[in-house]
C-alpha cells in the first residue's frame, strides 16, 4: 500500500474539491465519489496483478513496462478528464455568479495556477506510476 501513497493523496484532493463544492447536488457528489472509488479499485487491482505477474523476473522485460504504461495512461484519463470537467464547471459557475468585473478578473487569474497544478498532478501521476526506463 505504500506505493499508492501518491495516488491516495491525489484521490483525497479530488474528494475535497468535490465535497467542498457548493454548486453540485449531494447526489452528484455521491456519484462522482462512487465513480472515483470504482476507478481506484480497478487501478490498484490491475496494477497489482501486472506487478505480481512480473515479480521475480530480472531484468524486468519490456512487456511489463508496456502493459504497465498503457494501464496507467488509461487510468490517468479516467481520473483527470472527469476532474477537468468538474473544475471547468466550478470555474464557470464562479464566473457567472461574480457580479463585478474585478471579481471575474480574479477568477480568471485564479484559473491559471489551478490549471498549472492540474497539469503537474496529471503528469506526476502518469510519471510515477507509468514510467518506463
Amino acid at each position: 500500500m505504500q506505493q499508492y501513497t501518491g495516488f491516495f493523496i491525489t484521490l483525497a484532493l479530488i474528494f475535497i474539491i468535490v465535497i467542498a463544492n457548493k454548486y453540485l447536488f449531494w447526489w452528484v457528489k455521491s456519484l462522482i465519489i462512487i465513480y472515483y472509488l470504482l476507478v481506484s479499485y480497478f487501478f490498484i487491482t490491475v496494477k497489482n496483478r501486472i506487478d505480481q505477474q512480473y515479480k521475480d523476473i530480472l531484468p524486468v522485460p519490456d512487456a511489463y513496462w508496456i502493459r504497465n504504461s498503457e494501464w496507467v495512461d488509461r487510468i490517468t484519463n479516467y481520473l483527470f478528464l472527469p476532474l477537468m470537467g468538474i473544475l471547468i464547471f466550478i470555474y464557470l459557475k464562479w464566473f457567472t455568479k461574480a457580479r463585478t468585473k474585478r471579481a471575474k478578473l480574479f477568477i480568471v487569474l485564479c484559473f491559471i495556477p489551478s490549471a498549472m497544478l492540474f497539469i503537474i498532478f496529471s503528469f506526476l501521476f502518469s510519471f510515477s506510476y507509468g514510467y518506463s526506463p
